[in-house]
């Protein structure tokens, strides 16, 4: 989940857990909510050839395979993309012939949604301070932006990240449904805890403070990555790693962003080559992940061909 997908700023490569989660929340409460900023206009629609009309022409889609079994590995992108719309009926079409379904982890549980609870005793209120809380609650609503002072960082930073994007239902959330619905064995690449664990040491006030004051730079950010998304284009996803514009402005030491990278998306990608070989060899499956988990640094391609897979990029029935 590029995280997701949303890799061009800080700690928000990984947040697609706690984007659902907020949007469990939302759901539960049952309270008016507001009107966010308007969305990001939808790069598919008029600059689509006809023939292709919303269609994602060149997903991001690999076929990892060794001693005769195959994976299908997908790249999502947790918000801007109707995947029942927009994905070709081809790919769908591998995903209804796969014998299992693999996602990054299980968000279906509302239970989870405490994980996003604060137990410090503190709000982002408290740690924003008010003019900068007040920044918070103009881009997200004042109730929203209330109920996310209870949360942990990353939830606000999430929300303001998929603020910039067109809304659409989650593509991982599309696909497990999916999957499920057709009764596919379910597989989850790592628990809930872990993928926040490595998030939150860089999900900070500060860098919430960094997005609130750059909330220019951050929209642009997130239309580039969906329009290089829509293009099928990894070496663009995968340059947007060279950003490190809100890092810097969070605060945080240039020379360290690589240890940021390897602990959101290198180290995971690495602990994802066991059950997905082991997803091989019970006689393959159906894999999605963040698109930004497939580029970059340590991607989960490269690491399947240092195990000995043949890995391609299918780019058609």
């Amino acid at each position: 989940m590029i995280t997701s997908s949303l890799h061009r700023r800080p700690a928000v490569a990984a947040l697609a857990v706690a984007a659902a989660l907020v949007a469990v929340a939302c759901k539960k409460n049952e309270s008016p909510k507001p009107a966010l900023a308007a969305p990001a206009a939808d790069p598919w629609g008029a600059a689509s050839p006809p023939s292709t009309a919303g269609s994602l022409v060149v997903p991001f889609l690999y076929e990892a395979t060794k001693d005769g079994h195959s994976v299908s590995l997908l790249g999502t992108i947790h918000a801007g993309v109707d995947a029942e719309r927009q994905l070709p009926p081809w790919v769908l079409a591998r995903l209804d012939a796969a014998p299992a379904f693999a996602m990054e982890t299980d968000i279906s549980d509302p239970a989870t949604v405490q994980l996003l609870v604060r137990t410090d005793g503190r709000t982002l209120a408290d740690e924003l301070g008010p003019e900068d809380f007040q920044l918070l609650k103009d881009a997200v609503g004042a109730s929203l932006a209330d109920g996310l002072s209870g949360m942990k960082p990353f939830a606000a930073m999430s929300t303001l990240a998929l603020k910039e994007l067109p809304m659409t239902t989650p593509m991982d959330m599309v696909l497990f449904n999916r999957a499920k619905a057709a009764g596919k064995r379910l597989v989850f690449l790592e628990p809930v805890q872990a993928q926040l664990d490595a998030i939150e040491p860089y999900a900070t006030a500060a860098d919430i403070r960094a997005m609130l004051h750059h909330q220019a730079e951050s929209r642009a950010a997130s239309q580039k990555m969906l329009a290089d998304y829509a293009a099928g284009d990894g070496a663009a996803l995968a340059a947007a790693f060279e950003d490190k514009v809100l890092w810097i402005a969070a605060g945080r030491d240039p020379a360290r962003f690589g240890e940021f990278l390897d602990a959101t998306l290198g180290k995971r990608n690495r602990s994802w080559v066991a059950p997905i070989t082991a997803l091989a060899e019970a006689g393959g499956g159906f894999v999605a992940v963040g698109a930004g988990h497939l580029v970059g640094p340590d991607n989960v391609p490269s690491l399947l061909e240092a195990q000995g897979f043949t890995v391609r990029r299918v780019t058609g029935p």
